[in-house]
């Protein structure tokens, strides 16, 4: 697995989890566009409630941008860089996934390799 640069070890466990969640997420979002409308409604009332940089606003802008080019969407979100790790922890893609869902993710993660 690659790591990032410069993240201290007791946080690449938390990264990994995160990014099997983000692409659970992306992949619900796939099944049903109209999730992207919620993640866009989402951005625009954090950054307009100024919860959100504008550097963050355009970055998952630009993400959303290519929910219809499904591989460059998730290398985008699932992308290794300390903006994206930063970015993916305010993540915007709050309740995509139902509370089983992230547990069965989570869940996942920790079952022995057969």
């Amino acid at each position: 697995m690659p790591q990032y640069a410069k993240v201290p070890v007791k946080d690449i466990g938390i990264d990994h989890q995160i990014l099997q969640l983000h692409a659970a997420m992306a992949k619900k979002c796939f099944a049903n566009p109209a999730l992207f409308e919620q993640i866009e409604a989402r951005i625009e009332t954090r950054y307009a409630a100024k919860q959100m940089r504008y550097g963050a606003y355009l970055t998952w802008l630009s993400i959303l941008e290519l929910k219809h080019q499904p591989e460059k969407m998730l290398a985008a979100l699932l992308e290794k860089s300390f903006k994206m790790r930063n970015l993916r922890r305010a993540t915007v893609f709050t309740g995509v996934l139902t509370e089983d869902e992230r547990l069965a993710v989570i869940e996942s993660l920790h079952r022995p390799i057969t």
